[in-house]
């Protein structure tokens, strides 16, 4: 029973209010390259910090993709009658390990549109992000996604656990 009580309490304390989402974690999946992980943290209403964990799986090019990109929002070029729908952009430094073939570094601008559902504490995205390698030599990089993530209120998780336990 302890242990039911505690994933309630988890699946509970996970879960926000809609659109009340933007101090809380938004971790989903981002397809495209690099195909990986995607974790958000607004830090105000428009502002947000973005960290990738992802592998690309583009013959010859294989390799794990690690980055973060500090992106703004602009809520004003698109809307919608539910939920919102923000043009970001913003700067990032990631690091590319390719397999047996050595590490590349590059600076990158992402440019992307979320959808931010009215209803849940989630969002759809789509981004495309060109850059410039600047280690070991300097070379074009472009990175494209399409992707979701859900927003977890944390805090408020761990909260729930110290109560049932």
């Amino acid at each position: 029973m302890r242990k039911l009580l505690t994933i309630a309490a988890i699946l509970i304390g996970l879960q926000v209010v809609a659109q009340d989402y933007k101090g809380h974690y938004g971790i989903g999946l981002a397809l495209g390259v690099p195909s990986g992980f995607s974790v958000k943290k607004f830090t105000d209403g428009t502002q947000a910090f973005q960290y990738t964990v992802g592998y690309n799986l583009i013959s010859g090019q294989e390799g794990l993709s690690l980055g973060v990109d500090y992106l703004l929002h602009d809520y004003d070029i698109i809307t919608a009658e539910k939920g919102s729908i923000p043009f970001y952009y913003g700067l990032g430094i990631h690091l590319k390990s390719y397999n047996g073939a050595g590490s590349q570094l590059y600076a990158r601008v992402p440019l992307g549109v979320a959808y931010e559902i009215s209803d849940f504490p989630a969002d759809l995205f789509f981004e495309f992000a060109p850059g410039i390698a600047v280690v070991p030599t300097p070379a074009l990089i472009a990175n494209l996604a399409i992707g979701g993530r859900f927003y977890f209120d944390i805090k408020r998780a761990v909260k729930k656990i110290e109560d049932v336990l």
